[in-house]
């Protein structure tokens, strides 16, 4: 959910001394504001679930008592996922009994609730005694989500998008009664939201305001990743394009009103994807950000510098650097490489921090835009937000850089929509990104 995923908001308190082998403290919580947990990456994490409220994807009674009885035993990565997945099974047995009576918009709204919660722990499980669970619990909350969508009217359609050999799962929404041909949304997930984020935080508001709408798991997101170990690329146009493809076969698809958000982490790909795939008459940018690498402490990135070799690398990070970190920066580290790579997944899936930090760095380093923002000529809406964790100052850059046609909105702390994706105020965020499409796509 965050530019790097959803709760690592002490990623940029790290700090290296010249040859310090510990890590310094993070830098002052942002978060103290908006308080569900002392912890700020957990408060993060949390608030995307009561942004969720708004489309039906979460309740705020079932999320307080949930916090409730976690700070009562006592926040841990444990207590967070024990508790969010007794949440998500007794609003999922729920869903099943409104379903066997016959009440299917009470069923719907449960399983979507449910399947929120089981995402909540999905994101910290790599932080518990039981890590390589993370495959199953993925797939229970993709099992509630999937029920969901049977139950909405009309049902969303799942696809396999063909791609590169294979396929992207994906959902094509579309608007109740809808006919003919309708302007379409690509809405891109990020580096560790899923399905359920993705309806919360845009396909809701897409299908509300008569867009149809296509989410899907792309290579290093959901069942791609968990479920077929298929890592994050950088030139993310090769994912869109197939996109842009299919949608182009569809009767219910005008082709001349393609849409697209990138969220999250796909903010910086979807103007990659933008450079070379020019099919697409609209794209927001959220946030906007240029280079991902920039994200990760500059003491770490200092690691590469003066083409430090592999051995070097590594040396210094299985000596001086590894053996210090806590347990929040040991599970930062595990969410973060899973997505670059099977083996960066299977050694945090043993409960492990990566030892190869030089492949880690190479791969994280290739994400960025710099050197193709000048070649996109689609109308591109940044946005940016007060109290920004991961790319401060990004978005700036980014529209700065710019030579299409180019809009930016900042999201305040006045409004309630602060923080990376604005996690509080899916509506406001909704409303600015759907409004600016209304106008440029000419609605």
């Amino acid at each position: 959910m965050s530019a790097l995923g959803g709760g690592a908001a002490a990623l940029g308190g790290f700090a290296f001394g010249s040859g310090a082998s510990a890590l310094a403290a993070p830098a002052p919580n942002p978060l103290k504001g908006n308080l569900l947990f002392k912890d700020q990456s957990f408060n993060f994490e949390a608030l995307f679930a009561m942004g969720g409220v708004a489309s039906g994807a979460g309740e705020v009674g079932e999320i307080i008592a949930t916090v409730n009885a976690i700070n009562a035993q006592g926040l841990s990565y444990q207590t967070y996922f024990d508790n969010f997945i007794a949440t998500a099974k007794r609003v999922g047995r729920i869903a099943d009994e409104s379903l066997k009576g016959g009440h299917r918009f009470s069923a719907r709204q449960a399983y979507l609730r449910s399947a929120q919660y089981y995402d909540q722990a999905l994101f910290f499980v790599l932080g518990t005694s039981t890590p390589a669970q993370e495959r199953h619990v993925y797939a229970a909350m993709q099992r509630q989500f999937n029920r969901a969508a049977q139950l909405f009217d009309p049902p969303f359609e799942p696809l396999r998008i063909p791609y590169a050999g294979s396929y992207l799962p994906a959902y094509f929404m579309r608007p109740p009664g809808a006919r003919g041909k309708r302007p379409t949304v690509i809405i891109n997930n990020g580096s560790d939201a899923e399905n359920i984020d993705v309806y919360a935080f845009g396909g809701a508001a897409a299908i509300e305001r008569g867009y149809n709408a296509l989410i899907f798991e792309g290579p290093g997101q959901g069942s791609t990743l968990f479920e077929r170990e298929i890592p994050f690329r950088p030139d993310w146009e090769k994912v869109i394009t197939p996109i842009v493809d299919y949608l182009h076969t569809r009767s219910d698809v005008d082709t001349k009103r393609i849409a697209m958000t990138g969220w999250s982490f796909t903010g910086e790909l979807v103007i990659r994807a933008a450079a070379f795939e020019k099919r697409i008459a609209a794209i927001c940018a959220d946030p906007g950000s240029v280079d991902t690498w920039l994200a990760y402490p500059e003491s770490l990135r200092r690691l590469f510098d003066n083409g430090a070799t592999q051995a070097q690398v590594n040396e210094i990070w299985t000596h001086d650097i590894r053996p210090h970190l806590n347990q929040a920066e040991q599970f930062l580290f595990k969410k973060r490489a899973e997505v670059f790579a099977p083996q960066f997944l299977r050694t945090a899936r043993a409960g492990k921090v990566l030892t190869d930090f030089w492949t880690f760095g190479q791969l994280a380093s290739q994400y960025s835009n710099q050197s193709v923002i000048g070649k996109v000529t689609t109308p591109i809406l940044v946005t940016n937000y007060q109290l920004e964790q991961f790319y401060p100052g990004q978005a700036i850059r980014l529209y700065r850089a710019l030579r299409s046609p180019k809009k930016i909105v900042t999201f305040t702390i006045a409004e309630g929509s602060e923080y990376h994706d604005g996690p509080m105020a899916p509506q406001r965020r909704n409303q600015v990104v759907f409004d600016w499409f209304d106008d440029t796509l000419g609605l």
